[in-house]
């Protein structure tokens, strides 16, 4: 006579049975493939930017960042409150630490960087530039690429744009100024001098004001040069920015100055969250986007391209797009995100 099994203690030995056959399958189971390693890693690269809380260094620090973690390459970004003194000061730390390689903005000019660079070189570091250009660095190095606008040729567009977009405004004899914080840096005030040589073509007066470096980095400190300015030259039509701190400032320059939107005619570089807050609200007109997500992207790649097949580092010019209040809203949403 067969030995009867109750129902609850079946059920019980079914569950462990599939309780033991699970574990083993999950053992049992084949382990994936670790992922193949990224071709950057072992690389490291030393980005030398700009001033910490900048929205245009943001920029070149996420594309930077977003290159480096694609390739699997180290980076170590370091800021400089685009001071080009502490730009040659980090540029001499990231050398002594000896990395793969490093980027560097050109504007502390040749004369400061060329012994770097041959430094650099001696030590097999390769070294591309950003933002700035050298050409005589370029045409050195076989591994010194440049990943930027060509300066001189944006503020020409721009000033360009601005004469065919307000005609009646920019008439010859108006009275416009730029405002720069590097004229008597020969390399960083290219784009300047290309604002000023198209208006003064035009027979505008323009007149040249200067203000400390320091209020690239920290825009707010520009509000007295603006006010100290129009106190004396109060028929001036138009304000031309050449930061993209000044620039994402100007619209908060006019506000306190108790000026409407459009009374005077702004103009300035680079995409960020406050120039498209300006070219929204009317304070700001015409805007040219240099793109530097690209810049900082394009360097690390640029370097790991001549690190690791030995290719000549690559010219790339990063545009020269101008945008008005009628084009802002096709990039609003990728300046939000950091990419414009």
């Amino acid at each position: 006579m067969s030995a009867k099994i109750s129902t609850p203690v079946f059920i019980v030995a079914l569950i462990i049975v599939a309780l033991i056959a699970g574990a083993i399958g999950y053992f049992a189971k084949p382990t994936p493939p670790p992922p193949p390693p990224k071709p950057g890693e072992g690389m490291t690269i030393y980005w030398i930017g700009g001033a910490a809380g900048d929205p245009f260094d943001a920029r070149l620090y996420k594309g930077a960042t977003d290159a480096a973690d694609l390739l699997g390459i180290k980076l170590v970004y370091v800021h400089t409150k685009w001071d080009p003194d502490k730009m040659v000061a980090e540029f001499k730390k990231a050398i002594a630490a000896n990395p793969d390689g490093i980027v560097v903005m050109g504007h502390p000019g040749y004369e400061a960087l060329a012994p770097l660079f041959e430094e650099a070189a001696k030590k097999g570091i390769l070294v591309t530039l950003a933002n700035v250009d050298i050409p005589e660095l370029r045409e050195k190095y076989w591994f010194t690429g440049y990943v930027g606008q060509n300066l001189y040729q944006s503020g020409y567009t721009l000033a360009k744009a601005a004469l065919e977009r307000f005609p009646d405004r920019l008439k010859s004899g108006a009275r416009v100024a730029i405002f720069s914080g590097s004229w008597e840096q020969p390399a960083r005030a290219l784009r300047a001098r290309g604002v000023e040589d198209a208006f003064k073509e035009a027979g505008l007066i323009v007149d040249r004001v200067s203000h400390p470096p320091e209020v690239y980095g920290s825009p707010a400190e520009g509000l007295s040069y603006v006010s100290g300015y129009l106190a004396k030259h109060p028929d001036a039509v138009l304000l031309c920015f050449d930061g993209g701190g000044t620039t994402a400032a100007a619209a908060d320059y006019m506000k306190s100055l108790g000026k409407k939107p459009g009374e005077i005619l702004v103009i300035g570089f680079d995409l960020t969250p406050g120039s498209v807050k300006g070219l929204k609200e009317g304070y700001v007109q015409l805007v040219i986007d240099q793109q530097p997500y690209l810049q900082g992207f394009l360097t690390v790649l640029n370097l790991f391209l001549s690190k690791k097949y030995q290719f000549a580092g690559l010219y790339i010019d990063t545009g020269g797009a101008v945008i008005g209040p009628e084009e802002v809203k096709y990039v609003e949403k990728l300046v939000e995100e950091g990419y414009r």
